[in-house]
């Protein structure tokens, strides 16, 4: 008689024990098996749908300030907590701040980005920020949705854009600039009118991502591709003028890989700028401005980065005094207040200059800009802006209005 109450015993504990679980607590899946994810998984509590998280970035491959993951499993409308703790990895020796993790406030925005579908992004509520940690509530749309530190702009994403605007517009032709060293295409685009009067025109140079968590200037760099393929008077004169080049990531392989970039080993992109630099995307970019410093073509360089989360504001950083003749200041000065009269919100822009001079940083006289200025033709002007990355308007088109 036992052998035959046992089975039926055993079928009724498992259907008491299923029935006392809440109809929402299906297991929850955090996935970063995609193209720039990043997440060290603390915990996942499925019953009151709450995820704990940290960035998962090698500190050896930059700053481990990105994260970015799918979540599944969940129910439709169903409420959902990620709270995000800053990664207790310490940063390499022999960069600043060696030896100890970064400050957590980096990888802690005030609110976060989130999509339904993986491609259309946008803000969360603001986060509670609490224990040195922050939890940003959202309500599921449906059985999945990704969050991510900022709006993501991966090397798939970013071709996709490319080949997008190449194909409707007869100006714009997509170009590899080089392949990585770890196997992976740097791709950009040119954007130059066939109706124009010169093949050798003045260029204007536009890099993004040298530093790859800084997600948000990939964004500005595709706003300035579709500004300059769009209708107005004066998009269309600097097509038919100007050659124009955008590379909306140049560290292609840390933002393939959910890294962050900023003090990689041995250095990061942006402090390669020398006469024998360790990335071919650096080597094959400074060729190309060296050719047009000799043709005396090159008009502007601009890189284009995000700053610290204290900015609230978008601003320029220059090359100090001593990297610049005096000649060219006053030519730079003007660019810059042109720019500021005729710069309009969303992100606001400060017309107050930062210097990337000797106080800045050891390898100071190793990044971009500085390096363009000390090679390049007597009236060109190279500059750095940073887009301020931590506003409520710092989203999708935020940042492609920062034009």
């Amino acid at each position: 008689m036992i052998k035959f109450l046992m089975p039926i015993l055993f079928i009724t504990c498992t259907a008491i024990a299923n029935a006392e679980q809440p109809a929402d607590s299906a297991k929850l899946i955090v996935d970063t098996n995609f193209e720039g994810a990043s997440a060290r998984v603390l915990e996942i509590d499925h019953q009151k749908g709450h995820i704990r998280i940290m960035p998962d970035g090698n500190p050896e491959r930059g700053w481990p300030v990105w994260w970015y993951c799918r979540v599944a499993g969940l129910a439709p409308d169903q409420e959902i907590q990620i709270t995000v703790h800053p990664s207790i990895r310490p940063l390499p020796a022999g960069h600043p701040g060696g030896g100890k993790p970064l400050a957590g406030s980096w990888a802690m925005p005030a609110q976060a980005s989130w999509s339904a579908d993986g491609n259309r992004w946008q803000k969360t509520s603001p986060g509670k920020r609490e224990e040195g940690a922050i939890t940003y509530s959202l309500t599921s749309p449906g059985h999945q949705l990704w969050i991510a530190w900022g709006p993501p702009a991966t090397p798939s994403m970013t071709n996709n854009w490319m080949d997008e605007i190449a194909e409707k517009n007869s100006s714009v032709n997509k170009f590899k600039l080089t392949t990585t060293r770890e196997g992976r295409e740097v791709n950009g685009i040119r954007i130059m009118s066939p109706e124009g009067k010169s093949d050798k025109r003045p260029v204007l140079w536009f890099q993004a991502r040298q530093h790859a968590w800084e997600s948000g200037s990939s964004w500005v760099a595709r706003g300035i591709g579709d500004w300059l393929t769009g209708d107005s008077e004066d998009a269309r004169w600097i097509r038919n003028n100007m050659e124009t080049y955008i590379v909306p990531i140049m560290d292609v392989d840390r933002a393939a890989t959910g890294d962050g970039g900023k003090e990689a080993d041995p250095h990061d992109h942006n402090r390669d700028w020398s006469d024998k630099p360790h990335y071919p995307e650096v080597a094959a970019a400074q060729k190309r401005i060296l050719d047009w410093s000799h043709e005396n073509r090159l008009a502007v360089f601009i890189d284009l980065h995000n700053p610290a989360p204290g900015n609230k504001t978008a601003y320029f950083y220059i090359s100090p005094d001593e990297a610049i003749t005096p000649e060219r200041r006053p030519h730079r000065s003007l660019f810059l207040d042109t720019i500021h009269q005729n710069y309009s919100e969303p992100i606001p822009l400060s017309r107050n200059t930062q210097s990337t001079g000797p106080g800045y940083h050891p390898l100071w006289n190793r990044i971009s800009h500085t390096w363009v200025n000390q090679h390049c033709n007597e009236n060109a002007v190279a500059v750095c802006l940073e887009t301020a990355w931590n506003l409520p308007q710092s989203t999708t088109e935020g940042y492609q209005s920062t034009v």
